[in-house]
């Protein structure tokens, strides 16, 4: 996650209005991470038929957003000039590697989360 929070914030700094990049780096990333628990936990309630009101479903998003932004906030973004520092000479071929890899986190995240919404979600109720 270091490397993709790097790769995220070196993309961010190139948008001219962004005056915090390494603060939307780390709600970027946080988002994909819920995304991805969110789809593990649509294949759980396809199987286990569990029912949430809407106030529950608020409160669990929440909680689940507190969960995500403690520790990413505490190992990433209060450490972000060493995980820049660390990152920063990394070789062209590096680089491009490390672009389609978080390109393809990205896609598939997305992908998933709304594939499994239309077909295992949708199907459910």
């Amino acid at each position: 996650m270091r490397y993709f929070y790097y790769r995220i914030y070196k993309g961010l700094t190139k948008v001219k209005t962004n005056d915090t990049p390494a603060l939307n780096a780390m709600i970027l990333l946080i988002a994909l991470q819920a995304i991805n628990i969110l789809s593990v936990f649509g294949i759980i309630n396809y199987f286990f038929r569990l029912e949430f009101d809407k106030q529950q479903v608020i409160i669990g998003g929440i909680s689940l957003y507190i969960i995500l932004l403690v520790p990413n906030y505490i190992y990433l973004f209060r450490k972000r000039n060493e995980i820049i520092k660390r990152y920063q000479n990394e070789t062209a071929p590096q680089k491009t590697k490390g672009v389609i890899l978080l390109l393809l986190y990205i896609v598939i995240t997305i992908t998933v989360f709304f594939v499994l919404g239309e077909t295992i979600v949708q199907n459910h109720y």
